[in-house]
């Protein structure tokens, strides 16, 4: 069975509690000490997953985490936060050593100007609340990160605040996503954004500590929730702008719903059932061409009518940069 939460419909349908993994997760985080950034930078470095240690965080749970960083560094008079990424997933040696700086602007963005300490806190100690395996997303997520967005610690409206004041996407990423919609979308279209994150809803026997669902959500769930969705748009002209990492979600959309989806052609993608994008090395694509992609697919997101989904951090950030923007949330 599975269960949509749509935003529009309801504010809470029930009160959500903490699976006993995640309530014990969540205990023993909370008896870690915070660290004091209190006048000094606060320096990001990448994450890598627990328990997997060889499992690199992805761009946009990197992402989530500095929007998380920029909300405490406010909260707790940091005169900013600094970021430093030199995992292998992004990177690109002739670009230089720190990815984010790829696909935004600056590195270091001030949460208090005033402040003219240049002390550091470099966070990733591998024991401590936010460190090598431990970022602020929790801060963002709440204590129920696998129902994010029905369930948050930090609002759509904030986050979008810190990311209008402190990060600025790169302009010639900014210029490819508008001259795609120019190219792409028809005038005046109600537009459904479609994002089907196949690749990592399935985590075998051990699924029951990550808090989610151990088996993949058909496709055809998700075009029932998109006919729903397109019922707003009455007799206007629609179009469906499909992201995913399996291609065949796309010619499987495509043939649903003939002449009415658009999709980044060059975006590269997996086979149904395959490795994370982000992870499989076989693709022809640069480790810089997969994160600008799944920017660029965030940033598209963004700018539709109307967002149907699954639990992934990309489609997450698109609510994020448009904290208008209605959705439907697979729950399970």
């Amino acid at each position: 069975m599975t269960d949509w939460y749509r935003s529009q419909q309801s504010a809470f349908r029930r009160r959500e509690k903490a699976s006993l993994s995640r309530s014990i997760r969540n205990r023993l985080r909370g008896w870690l000490p915070e660290p004091d950034v209190r006048g000094k930078m606060m320096v990001l470095h990448a994450r890598q997953g627990f328990p997997k240690l060889s499992a690199w965080a992805g761009m946009f749970s990197e992402f989530h985490s500095v929007l998380g960083a920029l909300a405490y560094a406010e909260a707790h008079g940091a005169a900013g936060v600094r970021v430093d990424f030199r995992s292998p997933l992004y990177l690109d040696p002739q670009r230089g050593p720190n990815w984010w700086t790829y696909f935004f602007d600056s590195d270091e963005m001030r949460t208090s100007p005033s402040a003219g300490a240049r002390d550091e806190v470099h966070l990733k100690r591998r024991i401590a609340k936010y460190g090598r395996h431990g970022g602020f997303c929790d801060d963002v997520n709440g204590t129920t990160p696998y129902l994010y967005p029905m369930t948050y610690g930090i609002d759509r409206e904030q986050l979008y605040r810190l990311l209008t004041t402190h990060v600025r996407v790169r302009s010639e990423i900014l210029d490819e996503v508008s001259q795609w919609i120019a190219s792409s979308l028809e005038p005046d279209a109600y537009v459904v954004g479609v994002h089907y994150r196949g690749t990592d809803s399935t985590h075998g026997v051990t699924g029951w500590l990550a808090d989610y669902r151990v088996s993949r959500v058909p496709y055809e769930t998700y075009a029932m929730e998109v006919r729903s969705a397109l019922d707003a748009a009455g007799s206007r002209t629609y179009q469906l702008l499909v992201a995913t990492d399996e291609s065949e979600f796309v010619e499987f959309m495509r043939r649903e719903f003939p002449d009415r989806v658009v999709s980044v052609e060059r975006a590269p993608r997996a086979r149904a059932g395959g490795r994370a994008v982000h992870f499989d090395r076989t693709l022809a694509a640069s480790n810089y061409e997969k994160g600008k992609s799944a920017l660029v697919d965030c940033l598209l997101l963004a700018a539709t009518n109307y967002l149907v989904k699954g639990r992934s951090n990309l489609s997450d950030a698109s609510l994020a940069f448009n904290p208008r923007l209605p959705y439907s949330f697979c729950v399970r």
